[in-house]
Formats: C-alpha cells, sequence, structure tokens
C-alpha cells in the first residue's frame, strides 16, 4: 500500500468524523463536504494526487492537531485564531486537490467507482 493511499484513507476518516475534525466557524460544514468529495475522487487513485494536495492536507491535519490541543487546555482569544487559520488551510487544501481531482474526472471511462466520486464532486464530462 502505498503512502498515498494511507494518507488519502486517513484524511477521509478523519473528514467524515465530525468529533476528530472540528468545523471552521461560519461555514457549517462546506469546506469539509467539499473536500470530503475531492478526496473521494482522489482515493480511486491516490498516485494521481499531486504533491501540494498532500502537503496542504498534511497542514490542514497539522492545523486540527492544534485546534483540538487548544480547545482541550482553555477557551480562550487563541482558538478563534487558530478557527480561522483552520478555515484557510480547508480553502488552500481545496484549491489544491480540487485540480487533481477534477482532472481524474475527464479520464475516459472511468471506473465505476470513480464515476460516482465524480458524480458526487459534480465534474462528470458529458
Amino acid at each position: 500500500m502505498t503512502f498515498r493511499r494511507i494518507w488519502l484513507g486517513l484524511t477521509a476518516a478523519a473528514l467524515s468524523t465530525h468529533a476528530a475534525f472540528a468545523e471552521p466557524p461560519g461555514a457549517g460544514s462546506v469546506p469539509n463536504a467539499q473536500l470530503q468529495k475531492e478526496v473521494a475522487v482522489l482515493q480511486s487513485d491516490p498516485d494521481e494526487a499531486s504533491q501540494a494536495c498532500l502537503d496542504a492536507l498534511k497542514e490542514l491535519h497539522e492545523t486540527q492537531d492544534k485546534l483540538s490541543a487548544e480547545q482541550e487546555r482553555s477557551h480562550d482569544q487563541d482558538i478563534a485564531v487558530a478557527q480561522d487559520v483552520l478555515e484557510s488551510d480547508f480553502e488552500n487544501a481545496i484549491e489544491m486537490c480540487g485540480p487533481d481531482a477534477r482532472r481524474m474526472c475527464s479520464k475516459h471511462n472511468p471506473s465505476n467507482k470513480l464515476a460516482h466520486a465524480c458524480e458526487m464532486l459534480g465534474s462528470v464530462p458529458n
């Protein structure tokens, strides 16, 4: 099993577990839901995920860990700053992973799994 496959699998699990992955304030579940869709596409062929995408996901996980630790320690101003950083990390991960996912969805004759993930993403070619 490749590093990319493991990393994307862990990301998918973290994104689908709301208790383990806080949502950015004021954004509802939109960034999380969008990133879940992109990661679902990338999971069908993890080698297609760019290094920029993997780096953005790593940064997102690190910020989440910091935010969780801060929330456990206290409820001060630092949490608001950490939540702002987390929201930015979501946006960055979406920006870095989205092109990879859309490129995969533009392939001819995708597997059933990929076609379904692309349909959920809204990137099925006509």
